[in-house]
């Protein structure tokens, strides 16, 4: 018996990248999963029912975060059946542009898969949690720094992390626990579509923090929320910028920042 062993967890984005590694791991540990995506799930229900030893139940939901209504519905419709233990919302896009090439319609898609869909995924849960559940969402280590090539990912990661702790004040006092998941890049497909697309200034930013395989950042994150922790910030260089972050001044930030954008640049 472990943590998750017969928890019922929703897992947003659960379709690829962190939300189907960690709904891999969660199986494994006899979770019960309720999975939404905008994505297909076919090939997904089969690869976690292959590895379903615990005979745990899973249950899938095709949703587009961004649709507050239907998200709304879809919620309602999946606490009739299972209310949710935990909440773990991965949903989210990059926006490698840099702010002179991109347009506004490229800003706005960022802002309302990342932010406004979080928005509407815990409005929606809210009435359906009570004392003892606990909510993770993914942030990102671009909630606490900006990048090269990241102004729209970076404004709505800032915001996830001033949201998420505004509400942990409100949502504490009911028994309710939040965990942000601040990673640093991982190889995700998310992070393989920014090949080609992101400007090497932005490359070379990104490689300060460096990478992470998803397999060990998901044992991370969920060895946080087994202990309640509000932020959960994998890996070594990750935390060492953090660090940075909070005891240097900002002027010695951006200036490591600009030598490592004039330095990718000249090459």
């Amino acid at each position: 018996m472990g943590y998750f062993t017969n928890k019922t967890v929703y897992i947003t984005g659960a379709a690829s990248g962190i939300g189907l590694e960690t709904a891999k791991q969660l199986i494994q540990q006899g979770a019960n999963l309720v999975l939404f995506d905008v994505q297909p799930f076919d090939e997904v229900l089969s690869t976690l029912q292959a590895i379903n030893k615990n005979n745990a139940s899973i249950i899938s939901y095709e949703l587009d975060v961004t649709d507050a209504d239907t998200t709304t519905q879809k919620i309602a419709e999946a606490a009739s059946k299972q209310s949710p233990d935990i909440v773990m919302h991965f949903v989210g896009i990059t926006g490698p542009w840099t702010f002179d090439e991109m347009s506004q319609a490229q800003f706005e898609r960022v802002i309302n898969i990342n932010l406004f869909g979080t928005r509407n995924v815990l409005a929606a849960v809210r009435p359906f949690l009570s004392r003892g559940d606990q909510v993770m969402v993914t942030a990102s280590m671009s909630s606490f720094t900006g990048s090269y090539g990241y102004s729209s990912y970076s404004a709505s990661k800032f915001a996830i992390w001033g949201m998420m702790q505004s509400i942990s004040f409100e949502w504490k006092p009911h028994g309710i626990d939040i965990t942000v998941f601040a990673p640093p890049p991982i190889d995700t497909p998310l992070t393989q579509a920014e090949v080609g697309v992101m400007a090497q200034a932005g490359v070379g930013m990104k490689k300060l923090a460096g990478e992470l395989k998803i397999e060990h950042a998901v044992k991370s994150m969920l060895k946080g929320v087994e202990k309640r922790q509000f932020l959960v910030v994998p890996g070594v260089m990750a935390n060492l910028i953090r660090l940075q972050l909070r005891f240097f001044p900002v002027s010695w930030v951006n200036w490591i920042g600009n030598k490592t954008v004039a330095f990718s640049l000249r090459k």
